[in-house]
This record gives C-alpha cells, sequence and structure tokens, in this order.
C-alpha cells in the first residue's frame, strides 16, 4: 500500500509540474521585437555641390526628412551660424522683448582686435533688446551678441552655459559653444546634423522667424542688408527668389556657411550649407555656399515630387494566423496611403515595400485593423518612407485548435521533452526499484511462513526423524 501512495504522489507531481511550465511558458511568446528606424538620406543628389558639408530637410513633413546629405555628422566650425542660438536663447529667457539695456564697455572691448563683424555700438548706449536681435540676426552684429549675452546671463561665460544646456536639451551631442557671436576657437564646434535641429527647433517661433527673415534694417544713420545674399536682388551672383532667411557664418577656419529656406509650388525645403570655398566661376571669386544652396532647391524643386505611392488597404503580404477559425492566414495591408516626395520620373515598379520585424505567425484571434507591423518603402536602395501594415479582415479563435495546438506544442519543446524523459528514466527506476523491494518482502514473508510452519510442526510434537512411527490402528 506504501508503493501504490507513492505511485500516486509521484503522478500528481508530474502533472502539476506540466501545468506549471505550460503556464509559464506559454505567455513568453506574446513579447515582440521593437522596430529600429534608421534616418538616412532618401536621395543622392546629381549636381555640383562644393561644400564639404550639407543638408537638405523636407519641412512639408512632420518628420522633417533628409533628402540628401554629405558628411552630416563631421566636425564643423559654426562661425556666425552660432547667432541662431545666441538668438533663440535670449527669446526664450526675455519675457519682454522691448526691454532696454546699456552697451557696457567690456562687450566692446571683448571683440577688440578680433576684426569681427560689428554695428558700431557704442559704450553707454542705450538698445532694446528686440533690435539687438535685429542686429544680431540680420547684420551678423558681434558687438549685440555680447551685450546680449551680459543682459540675459549676467555674464557672458553664463550665457555661453545657457546656449550649451540649450543645445543638449534638444539632443545635439556634438555641439560646443564658447562665445555667443562664433569667433574662432578650436572648441568652438557643431556638426551640419546638429545645426538642423537646432534651426528646426528656432523656425517654431513666430518672433526668431521674423527676425531672421527680414531682409535689411536701419540703424542710426546705415540701412544693413541681411547677410544672406540669396535675399537682395542687388547681389545678381548670389540672388534666389524663393530664398527665405536665416544665418550666414564664415571664417577661415569655418569656410562659408549658410542655412536658409526656400519655398515655391507649395514645397519647403531647408538647406543646412556649412565649410563651403571660394571658387572662381565665370571669372569671378564667388562663395560657393550660397551656390550651393541655390543647387540643391533647384534640384529639389525640379527633380522631386509628391505622389501617393501605396495606396490605403493595399495588400502588402500575408501571414499565417494560429488557431484561427476557418482561416489559415491573414493578409497585411497598408494602414493609410503614403504619400513621400519621390523623382518625378519615378517608376512605381522599381519600388520595393519590405516588411520589417514581421512575425513569422500570428495567434488568434485577429481584428481587422490591428497593427501587426512596419514596411520600409524602397527606392534605389534607399528608404524613402514607411508605413503601419494592419490585418485586412478578422479571424476568429479556434478553442479547439488551441487546446490541440497547446498540447502539441508543449510536448514538442525540447525542455518539455528532456524533462519527461529524466521523469521517466525516474519512474521506470523507481518500479525497477519497487519491484525488486516486492520480491525481496515476498521472499522475507515467505521465509517467515515457513520457520513459523516448523515452529508450529515442533510445537505439535511433529518432527522429520527417521524414528518417528504413527500411531498404532485400532482393532476393528
Amino acid at each position: 500500500m506504501a508503493g501504490v501512495k507513492y505511485m500516486k504522489k509521484l503522478l500528481a507531481f508530474f502533472l502539476t509540474f506540466n501545468i506549471l511550465i505550460v503556464s509559464v511558458c506559454t505567455p513568453l511568446s506574446a513579447f515582440a521585437k521593437t522596430d529600429a528606424l534608421q534616418n538616412e538620406a532618401m536621395y543622392e543628389v546629381n549636381e555640383k555641390v562644393y561644400a564639404d558639408a550639407y543638408m537638405l530637410i523636407n519641412l512639408d513633413d512632420s518628420s522633417f526628412p533628409v533628402i540628401a546629405e554629405k558628411n552630416k555628422d563631421k566636425k564643423k566650425y559654426p562661425a556666425s551660424l552660432t547667432k541662431i542660438v545666441t538668438a533663440m536663447v535670449t527669446i526664450n529667457n526675455v519675457p519682454d522683448l522691448s526691454a532696454k539695456t546699456k552697451v557696457s564697455k567690456a562687450a566692446i572691448l571683448a571683440l577688440a582686435g578680433t576684426g569681427a563683424q560689428v554695428a558700431g555700438l557704442e559704450v553707454g548706449e542705450e538698445q532694446t533688446i528686440e533690435n539687438l536681435l535685429y542686429l544680431t540676426m540680420v547684420h551678423s552684429a558681434c558687438d549685440a551678441c555680447q551685450v546680449l549675452g551680459e543682459y540675459v546671463g549676467g555674464t557672458v561665460d553664463n550665457f555661453v552655459s545657457m546656449m550649451n544646456d540649450w543645445v543638449k536639451s534638444l539632443g545635439c551631442e556634438n555641439t560646443n559653444f564658447v562665445n555667443p557671436d562664433g569667433l574662432h576657437d578650436e572648441n568652438h564646434y557643431t556638426t551640419a546634423s546638429d545645426m538642423a535641429i537646432i534651426t528646426l527647433e528656432a523656425l517654431k517661433n513666430e518672433k526668431f522667424v521674423q527676425i531672421a527673415t527680414t531682409k535689411s534694417m536701419n540703424y542710426k544713420k546705415y540701412t544693413f542688408v541681411h547677410t544672406n545674399y540669396m535675399l537682395d536682388k542687388f547681389h545678381i551672383t548670389y540672388y534666389y527668389e524663393y530664398a527665405q532667411g536665416i544665418k550666414t557664418g564664415s571664417t577661415t577656419e569655418a569656410g562659408y556657411c549658410v542655412i536658409t529656406k526656400a519655398s515655391k509650388d507649395g514645397y519647403n525645403y531647408l538647406a543646412v550649407v556649412m565649410d563651403s570655398p571660394i571658387k572662381k566661376l565665370k571669372g569671378i571669386d564667388t562663395k560657393c555656399s550660397f551656390i550651393d544652396a541655390k543647387t540643391l532647391f533647384d534640384w529639389a524643386f525640379d527633380s522631386l515630387k509628391y505622389s501617393t505611392i501605396i495606396r490605403k488597404n493595399e495588400i502588402i503580404t500575408e501571414l499565417p494566423v494560429n488557431n484561427g477559425k476557418d482561416a489559415d492566414t491573414v493578409q497585411l495591408v497598408a494602414k493609410d496611403d503614403i504619400t513621400t516626395l519621390v523623382p518625378s520620373s519615378l517608376d512605381s515598379s522599381a519600388v520595393i515595400v519590405k516588411p520589417i520585424d514581421a512575425p513569422e505567425s500570428i495567434d488568434a484571434p485577429v481584428t481587422k485593423g490591428d497593427e501587426i507591423c512596419k514596411a520600409e518603402i524602397i527606392y534605389a536602395n534607399k528608404v524613402i518612407a514607411r508605413a503601419t501594415l494592419v490585418a485586412a479582415k478578422t479571424v476568429e479563435l479556434s478553442t479547439f485548435l488551441k487546446i490541440f495546438n497547446g498540447i502539441k506544442s508543449f510536448f514538442g519543446n525540447k525542455f518539455v521533452l528532456a524533462l519527461l524523459l529524466i521523469l521517466i528514466v525516474l519512474a521506470i527506476a523507481y518500479i525497477v526499484f519497487y519491484a525488486k523491494k516486492l520480491k525481496q518482502e515476498k521472499k522475507r514473508i515467505a521465509e517467515k511462513r515457513r520457520r513459523q510452519r516448523e515452529l508450529d510442526d515442533e510445537l505439535n510434537g511433529y518432527s522429520n526423524n527417521d524414528d518417528y512411527l504413527p500411531p498404532p490402528r485400532k482393532f476393528r
């Protein structure tokens, strides 16, 4: 009886363990991989661009995709592009731009002998913060930057710390400033990519846009035109009728830089051009930063157009469905129309739609419209857009199939099979051990009974001796 009870306990343990394994292992299959999206340029410019680093960004898409780029993460000196940050830190920290401040002697002496571009501010002169911002962004006046730094930060050094804190808050990890005006310093650097992030943030501010796109301003007896000559009709070589603002910069080490935007026929782009040279073009020494920006804009306006490359509910692929009622597969379709910039001469047959991180199969139930995975739209080996793929129909759950496949899957698990094998071996070993023990017990009992019979015989006067005589017979 003890052996029977032990076998019952062993069976109960085995069944309990199986249930525990099923309950623990089943939820693990619900975890899915996450998408890892890459921000790479959509196209390559087939025109001559002189700059060592540049970016062209689509402003009509809220994700601001990079249309074309070169060396966007290469370390560069920003020169007066720095003043974009100077202006934004000021705007963000001065609630009333009509407030006035006096020009200090320290602000003027800080630029002595540097050859920096100035507006001619005089010690003791009183100016509004707004006027100083216009001088900073339109005329690129370094003396105005020094005055703003003192007013906003208390000291210029503290203001520079505020500048660095702000750009870091935007995610710019490859930028460091040591002054508010962009005068050259080995530790004053950035990248085209970081400058694009900074400018995109600045363009969200209406006051910044108003100041940075102003074509000219009056100061005392002077009229200052914007240093972006693409805005000025009198600079025939550089003028570009679609250009708007924003900032230029140049030093010997930085080369010629410009960040500007352009709009034409409803299309809007931002160009970031850094470290462009002076070239003799048509016999004239030409600042190629403006030419480069112009080239990028013209290439985009002439070569690209918005087109719907995938329609909503367009079938992209098909996946198996596990435990589906009356359905073994489900089609995946595009959740929305995908409209993006494509070459004007796009051949739709050359567009590839590639699902990314798609599951090998889907577990029922599946509801129509459930988001299953993402897809990359690829053209000329470049990812030009991304789409969300959803289930095209509802697939109900088959309870019978779920139970059947669950049992099948459970017993098909290598870990479970190994565990079952171990338990079977242990069970067999126990049975062998128990049978042997039972046999020994039977033998012991038989021997005990034999001895008891002998003892009983002796007690009753029986013996196996040869002199044993049977009792006498009675005479008839």
